[in-house]
C-alpha cells in the first residue's frame, strides 16, 4: 500500500459519541455523557424499522421530534400493531411528497392529531424535506448543530435509496446525522482530526471507513489493521470489514469527510 505524507496541525480532535448519543447511560465516562443543550430528532423512513423492540423504543421514548417521511408512517402504523400498541406511537408530522403513505394510515395519524404536510418538489427526496420541516418549521430559527438527528432505516432495500442515504449524510456533514440498520450504526466524519467513542458492549467489532468524498488520506489508531498518511478511495483502497481494538475510542485523521460504519449491537 502507498503511504503519504500526513501535514498535522496541533488542532485538537473533534469528539464523536457515536453510540453513546443513543445510550448515554452505558458510559461511565463524563466526556461520554449526552450533551445537555442537544435536542434529538427521531426520523422513520419508508424501510422496516431496525431494532424495534430495543434501541427504537429507547429513542422514541427520548426524543424531542418525531418524524415520519412519507411511507415511513406506514411503518410505524404495522409496528404498532404488530406490538398491540395501535395507539402508543403518534409522531408530530408526516413529510413528504406523501407518494407513499396510505390513505388508511394518514387518516388514523390525522384522527389522532400528527401535522401531514406534503411538499410537492420533486428535486428533493423525502429524506431531504424531512430535514427541511425540521429546520424551518419545528426548530425554526435554531442552529441544526444543536440537534442530533436519529434514523431509522435507509441503509437497506434498493441500492439507489441507500446512496441517496449517503449522500444526504454527506451534504449535511456539519450537523449530527446517526443512520440505524440491522448491522450498522453509520454518520460522517469531518475533514481534520477526528476521535470516535466506542463502547464495546454496542460498537463493534467490524467496522469501516468509508472514502464516499473522494480520495483523501488516512492515519488512523485504535484498529486491528491502522492506516498511516495512507491514501483511500472508492477505486483504491478502503478500510473495510476492519476490527475495533481499542476498548474507549478510535483516532482518524482525514483530509476529506468519511464515513464511519459500525457493527451496531443495542442494549435491551
Amino acid at each position: 500500500m502507498s503511504q503519504t505524507s500526513f501535514d498535522s496541525t496541533g488542532a485538537e480532535p473533534t469528539m464523536h459519541l457515536g453510540s453513546y448519543l443513543l445510550y448515554p447511560q452505558a458510559g461511565t465516562d463524563s466526556a461520554a455523557s449526552w450533551p445537555e443543550d442537544k435536542e434529538i430528532a427521531l426520523f422513520i423512513l419508508n424501510q422496516p424499522i431496525p431494532h424495534a423492540d430495543t434501541a427504537f423504543l429507547h429513542i422514541w421514548d427520548r426524543a424531542n421530534h418525531r418524524l415520519c417521511v412519507d411511507g415511513g408512517a406506514n411503518r410505524l402504523r404495522t409496528l404498532s400493531c404488530s406490538l398491540d400498541k395501535a395507539g402508543a406511537f403518534t409522531p408530530d408530522v408526516i413529510v413528504g411528497d406523501l407518494d407513499s403513505l396510505e390513505d388508511s394510515t394518514r387518516e388514523h395519524y390525522a384522527q389522532r392529531g400528527a401535522t401531514i404536510h406534503r411538499y410537492d418538489d420533486q428535486n428533493s427526496t423525502d429524506f431531504m424535506k424531512g430535514l427541511m420541516y425540521l429546520d424551518t418549521v419545528l426548530r425554526a430559527g435554531k442552529n441544526p448543530r444543536d440537534c442530533v438527528v436519529v434514523v431509522f432505516g435507509g441503509l437497506s432495500g434498493r441500492l439507489d435509496h441507500v446512496l441517496h442515504t449517503l449522500k444526504v449524510l454527506f451534504n449535511n456533514k456539519e450537523r449530527q446525522i446517526l443512520v440505524v440498520s440491522d448491522e450498522n450504526l453509520t454518520f460522517v466524519v469531518p475533514a481534520g482530526k477526528n476521535t470516535v467513542m466506542v463502547n464495546k458492549q454496542i460498537d463493534g467489532p467490524t467496522c469501516g471507513i468509508l472514502p464516499l468524498a473522494g480520495e483523501t488520506v488516512l492515519t488512523t489508531r485504535g484498529l486491528r489493521w491502522n492506516l498511516s498518511g495512507h491514501k483511500s478511495s472508492f477505486e483504491g483502497l478502503m478500510s473495510t470489514s476492519n476490527i475495533v481494538d481499542s476498548p474507549e475510542s478510535v483516532y482518524i485523521e482525514t483530509t476529506l469527510p468519511v464515513a464511519w460504519t459500525c457493527e451496531f449491537n443495542p442494549l435491551v
